[in-house]
């Protein structure tokens, strides 16, 4: 019975291995699940922060009030806004804030993206600036820089207009009217178009330029240089895109109730490196 005894203890040893070797995978699964929950449940935004005037507000206002939420607020760089658009695209940031309705309509256009807008934002008008020039009284054959971009020359085209300087086509809708569009140049002004981020170094070679304010700011250029601004349109308003699956996630709604709070209207008023820039959002 010494073989039977041995058998016994051996059979013993290895269902207690066995038990040992189950509790462990057991445990494993519940840690496992337990990451798998905690990860679900961490609140992570990654926000796009392209060039823009208009991060400040994320920086001082929206990404406190996400944070007090329980958040974590990551901010990733970007050269140029297409590029954030891009990376919105393919899942690398979860919104910005830098682009307009009319921009956007473009960007879809042009490539077919699935993004949507949340909500408007407090934002700069575009204005004529000039640092030679004092007046709107303009000389024969002045020299005019103008964005490159199609949403951003159609609303330096209609100030022009609507300062007197030239006349459009009343056919064409004033969201997409371009230098083709103008039918009276009276005082045969020169347009260049380029990248409205050149436009603030170039000031000082040319008339007027033309660009949105938030450009201007970025590029150091002050208000006193500012001779008339435009008539602003809702679809003229920045705004926080999204993936339009992301749309109605929960936390679009905090996002939405940052942008609009009271803390974020007593600081585009008071603080004083930005109040009197920006104009809170009627879209």
């Amino acid at each position: 019975m010494v073989g039977s005894a041995e058998q016994e203890n051996s059979l013993r040893q290895k269902l207690e291995k066995g038990v040992k070797i189950a509790t462990l995978f057991l445990l494993g699964g519940i840690l496992a699940a337990c990451g798998d929950s905690a990860d679900k449940n961490n609140k992570v935004l990654r926000v796009g922060m392209p060039p823009s005037a208009h991060n400040i507000l994320v920086e001082k206002v929206v990404k406190p009030e996400l944070e007090a939420e329980g958040y974590e607020v990551i901010f990733r760089n970007f050269g140029a806004l297409r590029d954030a658009n891009s990376a919105l695209v393919e899942g690398g940031i979860d919104f910005h804030t830098a682009q307009h309705q009319a921009y956007l309509d473009v960007y879809k256009r042009e490539t077919g993206a699935d993004l949507v807008s949340i909500v408007h934002t407090p934002s700069i008008p575009a204005f004529i600036y000039s640092t030679r020039q004092k007046t709107l009284d303009v000389n024969e054959g002045a020299s005019i820089l103008i964005p490159n971009d199609p949403s951003n020359a159609a609303r330096s085209y209609a100030l022009l207009q609507k300062i007197g300087w030239i006349e459009l086509d009343p056919k064409v809708d004033l969201a997409i009217v371009t230098a083709k569009d103008i039918t009276k140049n009276s005082k045969n002004l020169q347009f260049t178009e380029v990248d409205s981020a050149l436009i603030p170094r170039l000031l000082e070679e040319i008339d007027y330029g033309v660009m949105p304010g938030g450009v201007a700011l970025l590029g150091g250029i002050g208000p006193e240089y500012a001779l008339a601004h435009e008539t602003f349109l809702p679809d003229l308003e920045l705004m926080v895109t999204v993936r339009a699956e992301d749309q109605n996630a929960p936390w679009t709604e905090d996002v939405k109730a940052a942008f609009q709070s009271e803390k974020m209207r007593e600081f585009i008023e008071t603080d004083p490196d930005i109040a009197g820039w920006f104009i809170w959002p009627e879209g």
